[in-house]
């Protein structure tokens, strides 16, 4: 059960720009966990699937990939409000698995394949203040250790949280302090215009925040979206997970053994690591392009997401960058649903791969003046790697021409693209976890 909530002290903008830091970080992590197990589970009878659990085991991926898109909110929530203080959007995160320190010791944050333990670990992460919920087993907590900060510090530094709700719950009373001690005008410094707003992108929840009020309104949105509270509505994270944990075992007791998801890797990386604890390098010689692609189109994706922010009255340059990262996402999603069918490895028979959201030495803003050559560039570049990974009739030829598609948003000058433009692949349809009749 959970001890009393620790109070996390907030005395100066620095320590609560380094808190909405925090919080982007543990979004993002979770984003790319909850994304991790959706694009492991199979897709239809060429995977394994039985026809009649075709349906049941894609409501369950739109299910977890709603959270996802979820989180994503939360991320640029977790932008704006940074901006609005006059901060600069936190998307960055250490590669996978997160090592102990980065977050609270009860927080353990890995890439692991759909499975039973996975769902208790993602109703754990998500579960309501005050509510005794255990973690998986499979998700081992190492040695407790408490993250604190002395009153006076000038320095912020990690504090300590019980949930993701206490950790946000913490951020509000923050921006109540410092607006008591400096004055509302004084503390929202930032220009709105340069935040991303819902005509900027369609997540559900979003919103731009300029005054105290709505930097309430922005946080009780990421807390009732993700545990539920007040009230614990049905339709939070940690609701819908449960109803996806029901049905799966329902659904185990009609069809003993069932495998929904491909034996992918748990906690795969891109290269060999120092410590090759708890850890399956990807090297397969018909999956590392394929990883390697997966990468590169996630890279990007968050460079050009950094990118809409932080640019005034510039709302073409916003909208297309904004849409340009969407449409990246959706490109991403069947690329690595398609990653965790290969083989990992021959030092690992039988594992499958899985994308391991490997990042960039840096995702600041570009500037201006360069950012449409750089990132047309870049796009060319993956769609003619695509376009070797995919020839005809491979189900992803597309992606090649979706790619080349993107960079002539840009409007660069250059030569005539080498990849045909085809239709854009498209994102994944609402969530709707269904549930074998007469079983729950």
């Amino acid at each position: 059960m959970d001890r009393h909530e620790p109070r996390i002290r907030v005395e100066t903008r620095e320590e609560l720009i380094y808190l909405l830091a925090e919080a982007a970080a543990i979004e993002h992590n979770l984003m790319c966990c909850y994304l991790y197990a959706a694009w492991s589970l199979k897709r239809d009878e060429r995977d394994g699937l039985d026809a009649d659990a075709v349906p049941i085991v894609a409501g369950w991926r739109r299910a977890i990939l709603a959270v996802a898109i979820e989180e994503m909110t939360h991320l640029t929530l977790a932008g704006n409000l940074t901006s609005a203080i006059g901060g600069a959007p936190h998307l960055s995160h250490p590669n996978f698995p997160i090592l102990p320190g980065y977050h609270p010791s009860g927080v353990v944050v890995e890439l692991a394949p759909f499975s039973p333990a996975v769902l208790d670990h993602f109703i754990f992460l998500e579960r309501p203040e005050g509510l005794a919920v255990d973690d998986s087993a499979e998700f081992v907590h190492g040695a407790a250790y408490h993250r604190t900060i002395r009153r006076g510090r000038l320095m912020p530094s990690a504090q300590d949280y019980l949930t993701v709700g206490h950790l946000y719950r913490s951020i509000r009373r923050g921006f109540h302090h410092l607006a008591r001690l400096h004055g509302e005008a004084a503390l929202f410094v930032g220009d709105v215009r340069s935040q991303i707003g819902p005509a900027d992108a369609g997540l559900p929840g979003l919103m731009t925040i300029g005054s105290l009020e709505e930097a309430d309104a922005a946080i009780e949105t990421i807390i009732e979206q993700g545990e539920g509270a007040p009230g614990h509505s049905e339709n939070s994270h940690y609701n819908r997970f449960l109803a996806v944990k029901r049905a799966y075992e329902a659904l185990l007791l009609q069809k003993a053994g069932f495998a929904p998801a491909f034996p992918v890797a748990r906690n795969p990386v891109m290269r060999p690591a120092a410590d090759g604890h708890n850890r399956v390098h990807i090297d397969h010689p018909e999956t590392a392009p394929v990883l390697d692609l997966a990468n590169a189109i996630y890279a990007l994706m968050l460079r050009t997401l950094v990118q809409g922010f932080g640019r005034g009255d510039d709302d073409a340059g916003k909208r297309l960058m904004v849409g340009v990262a969407a449409e990246l996402m959706a490109v991403l999603s069947p690329v690595a649903m398609h990653l965790a069918s290969l083989p990992a490895s021959a030092h690992h028979p039988g594992v499958h791969a899985g994308m391991t959201f490997s990042m960039l030495r840096d995702v600041a803003r570009l500037p201006t003046s360069g950012e449409a050559q750089v990132i047309a560039e870049r796009l060319t570049e993956m769609a003619d790697h695509a376009a070797l990974l995919f020839p005809p009739p491979h189900i992803l030829q597309p992606v090649a021409g979706a790619l080349q598609r993107l960079a002539r948003r840009f409007d660069r000058p250059a030569e005539a693209p080498r990849a045909p433009a085809l239709p854009r692949v498209p994102v994944a349809p609402p969530p709707d976890v269904v549930v074998p009749a007469g079983t729950i």
